[in-house]
């Protein structure tokens, strides 16, 4: 299965890595401490995810490289989705908030 262009930000830490490499001899990974979510963005899709009665499971990747999020609702356990990078979780905590609103949204036009 191919994989997705990676972003930007992966490939900068990647040439990074390799000038690191080149002055110390040393390789530095980029690790899920390193990342800068938006954590406002996150907590409020947590908050969302957590009101609908679901269950959310954080799993780490990739050596602490990546995160497995897993939305289980009762018996319904699918697998996880990976996000490698900051700028991947942004966008699928934004997504999530967008279709909560719409939900919300068309829930008070119906009389709910």
């Amino acid at each position: 299965m191919p994989r997705k262009a990676k972003s930007p930000s992966i490939a900068a830490m990647e040439e990074l890595n390799k000038l690191w490499w080149v002055q110390t001899g040393e390789r530095y990974d980029y690790h899920l401490y390193d990342w800068d979510p938006d954590t406002a963005t996150w907590s409020q899709c947590l908050l969302e995810l957590l009101s609908e009665g679901l269950t959310v499971v954080l799993r780490p990747g990739s050596g602490g490289r990546a995160v497995g999020i897993a939305i289980w609702q009762g018996d319904n356990r699918p697998p996880a989705k990976w996000f490698n990078d900051h700028d991947e979780l942004n966008a699928w905590t934004a997504a999530i908030l967008l279709a909560a609103s719409q939900r919300r949204g068309k829930g008070s036009e119906n009389g709910a």
